[in-house]
């Protein structure tokens, strides 16, 4: 590899980190070594699948001993872990993935498609607990709603709306 090739990489990354307000404090030739030894200088570069130099908890400056290669996924990975993210990059994540499909949640790998899960939302909302129920007054006794009335008496829910909205025979809402 010639030398030349080492040097302009180590002055764009010497200034790239200055302009992050960081120090290169490694000499051309410990940063090669660095670089040498990984045995990936080959696929440094830019994209996620490709390989840079990395500081220990992305902290400190870049110094024998504070850096490793490893990959740009990685790197930008660990670096983001525990911060919110900016309205802004919510923004442009919502717009990257809008319209595509979803295979951690289709069919029934989403639960709220699985029967039992179904069961139980069912259970939980039907009848009397429905946020639209209405209580159901008939000559045969008081109802959470016209579900169970239909249950209870076997008659069908139809009917029982039918004469509670027209006051039939003693039925009405409460």
């Amino acid at each position: 590899m010639a030398r030349c090739e080492y040097r302009k990489a180590y002055a764009q990354q010497k200034s790239n980190a200055k302009q992050r307000g960081l120090e290169m404090r490694m000499s051309l030739d410990e940063w090669k070594d660095v670089w040498v030894q990984s045995g990936v200088w080959d696929q440094r570069g830019r994209g996620a699948d490709k390989y840079c130099m990395c500081r220990n908890n992305d902290e400190g400056h870049y110094e024998v001993g504070n850096v490793f290669i490893g990959l740009n996924a990685d790197n930008v990975s660990a670096g983001n872990l525990g911060r919110p993210d900016s309205d802004e990059t919510k923004a442009k994540k919502s717009l990257a993935i809008r319209g595509r499909k979803r295979p951690d949640v289709a069919g029934l790998m989403n639960p709220m498609h699985r029967p039992d899960v179904k069961d139980k939302i069912s259970l939980a909302i039907g009848g009397s607990n429905n946020y639209k129920a209405k209580r159901v007054l008939s000559p045969f006794g008081k109802y959470g709603s016209t579900t169970e009335a239909a249950k209870d008496l076997d008659i069908p829910a139809g009917t029982i709306q039918w004469r509670c909205r027209h006051n039939k025979l003693g039925w009405s809402y409460a």
